[in-house]
């Protein structure tokens, strides 16, 4: 995951980011640091129209069925003044619990759109694993695409722009990654390979 004050990668294990300082336990002052519980599709600021839910819930379906392991979720609401998007995402990433289909999926393999409708900004923030799979480039690319819908204030449509243009991102990725095992088999253990 990326800091989201200087863009310095962070691990899990480490408490803060070593460039800046910044950690997710500088944000429980204004978040709290209780886990929270949320839908994929979270939207306290009211933006959505019902048919805009229904036909995103089906492209984050449809996103989860091709990368089953991941989870795309997007939060809709005004942010305090002092934070951006980046570091609620962040915060969401770090102390949220995703009512996805399958509550087996870790946050490491989230995406989360944070949408700050009021103020008219928006970041995509990424887990700790998923983020490999993401050039710096490629989620500016996104975020612009996404970002013409939103000044345009189709909520809906830039959940959806943002979701397919992230799977996108992910089978792209895929077709790049060689599918066969590295190394031999290890003869020690009695079993013969299939070719």
């Amino acid at each position: 995951m990326k800091c989201p004050h200087c863009q310095a990668r962070v691990t899990p294990l480490q408490k803060g980011c070593t460039a800046c300082g910044f950690s997710a336990s500088s944000l429980h002052p204004h978040l709290g640091n209780q886990w929270v519980r949320l839908d994929r599709i979270t939207d306290v600021a009211n933006c959505l129209r019902l048919e805009d839910t229904r036909r995103v819930e089906v492209i984050l379906d449809d996103f989860e069925r091709n990368f089953p392991q991941a989870f795309f979720a997007a939060y809709l609401g005004s942010i305090p003044n002092e934070l951006t998007p980046s570091e609620v995402g962040f915060w969401l990433l770090n102390q949220g619990a995703f009512n996805t289909p399958s509550l087996q999926k870790r946050n490491d393999f989230g995406i989360v759109l944070v949408v700050d409708p009021s103020a008219h900004t928006a970041s995509i923030t990424l887990g700790y694993t998923i983020e490999a799979c993401f050039s710096e480039p490629a989620l500016s690319k996104i975020l612009r695409e996404t970002g013409a819908h939103l000044r345009d204030r189709r909520y809906g449509k830039a959940i959806e722009v943002a979701c397919m243009r992230c799977a996108r991102q992910l089978r792209n990725r895929a077709q790049c990654t060689p599918s066969t095992p590295s190394g031999t088999l290890n003869s020690d253990l009695g079993l013969e390979p299939l070719r």
